[in-house]
Order: structure tokens, then C-alpha cells, then sequence
């Protein structure tokens, strides 16, 4: 039996799932318009274009080494965001706060 072990820069199913959880309201509502996934070998990454705009806006990303980038193009070029060693590590920038309890003397 042959294995054929998989690179470190590929998704997973669940970094695809987590980002699906960021991507899936912002795209109902309109705020995305198109979410693109390109692959390579030393790299995994999903691209997001807003309404109206060309360019790719936002770029998740896995390396070869297996980490996570979250980036933005301001036309300028692209500029780290978010990073971590998990998908949802990185993406956290993307998730709703929670609300900060009042405490009251």
C-alpha cells in the first residue's frame, strides 16, 4: 500500500469550515461579492473580491510550513492582517466580539 502524504500548505476540511463561518453572512448580505481559491505548492489560499472592486481585497492563506496568513490589498500592495498557527487563530480578526460585562460597585 502506497501513502502519499499531502503537503502542509493544503486546507483542511475544517479551515475550510471555519472560513465558510466567516464567509458564508458576509456574502448573504452582500458585503462579499466572489470568494476564489487558488493552490500551488508551497500554498493554499482563498481570495475575496468586494462588489465593485477588480482586484482581490482580502487573502487567507496556508503556507508549506502549515501557518496561517490573513492579508489585505489596498492597491498599494498586501498587508498582513492576521496569522496564526490555526484557521481560526487567524481569521479571530473576522469574529464578533463579545460584549464587555458592566460591573457595577
Amino acid at each position: 500500500m502506497t501513502i502519499v502524504a499531502f503537503t502542509a500548505a493544503r486546507f483542511t476540511p475544517t479551515d475550510l469550515a471555519e472560513f465558510q463561518r466567516v464567509a458564508d453572512p458576509k456574502l448573504r448580505l452582500g458585503h462579499w461579492a466572489t470568494v476564489t481559491r487558488e493552490s500551488g505548492r508551497d500554498f493554499d489560499r482563498l481570495e475575496v473580491r468586494l462588489p465593485g472592486v477588480e482586484r482581490p481585497v482580502f487573502r487567507f492563506e496556508r503556507d508549506r510550513q502549515g501557518r496561517y496568513n490573513l492579508a489585505f490589498n489596498d492597491r498599494a500592495g498586501w498587508y498582513g492582517i492576521g496569522s496564526g498557527s490555526t484557521a481560526c487563530e487567524c481569521l479571530a480578526i473576522w469574529r464578533p466580539r463579545a460584549g464587555r460585562g458592566v460591573s457595577v460597585l
